[in-house]
């Protein structure tokens, strides 16, 4: 009887585990408002340009950033975004809670959103395109569909490793420990999208945590 008891309560307090044990993905927008966000470091005009229209999480052209209002350390996170012609974002990871008026890239990490494709940007690094690591490291393999079509990162943090898989390929396997200004990131901070002036949407934003 108490390991029955023992293994109710365990099945109670574990409600993100599934029945084999393991993590399983939970959404981060719930298709109707920005409960569980905040608009931050945004113009004041600026702060109304983000909104959910028939379940996908739009930014009409403006600046800041859309953040989670918990912090993460290690976390698989699934996004599908879509920008358009010459379309410039990002996905922050573990931002801290800093006051300041540097870009989230300076602070956590950026995992970068381009209109690879794009004339204007021809000569860039090559961390400045899609999925590059934005500072650090550029992506194996370009696997950008195009401006106007959806396209999909799985990003994973664990410890000193950072991981993305873009349009279901490898092309970021990073060790932050390895890098003297990657390493002294925080290990844990919020999640966030970024409106970098271009307008982008989202959609099917979820994420793995064993917390």
């Amino acid at each position: 009887m108490r390991l029955l008891l023992s293994f109710v309560m365990f099945a109670m307090i574990t409600p993100a585990l599934t029945a084999e044990g393991t993590a399983k993905f939970v959404p981060l927008f719930n298709g109707k408002d920005l409960d569980g966000w905040e608009v931050r470091n945004a113009r004041p005009t600026d702060k109304e340009k983000w909104f959910i229209k028939d379940g996908v999480l739009t930014a009409e052209p403006g600046s800041g950033w859309i953040g989670t209002k918990k912090r993460y350390g290690d976390f698989t996170l699934k996004v599908e975004w879509r920008i358009q012609k010459h379309g410039n974002s990002g996905v922050f990871l573990r931002v801290p809670e800093v006051k300041s008026k540097e870009s989230p890239s300076y602070l956590g990490m950026e995992i970068q959103i381009l209109d690879d494709n794009s004339e204007k940007y021809a000569k860039l690094k090559s961390y400045q395109y899609c999925a590059g690591l934005y500072h650090f490291q550029g992506p194996s393999k370009k696997m950008f569909k195009g401006a106007g079509e959806w396209n999909a990162y799985e990003i994973t943090c664990k410890g000193d490793s950072i991981r993305i898989t873009f349009n279901d390929v490898l092309v970021i396997d990073a060790d932050a420990s390895k890098d003297p200004v990657l390493n002294k990131r925080p290990r844990r901070g919020f999640i966030g999208l970024q409106n970098h002036g271009t307008g982008v949407e989202f959609r099917n934003v979820s994420i793995k945590t064993a917390e």
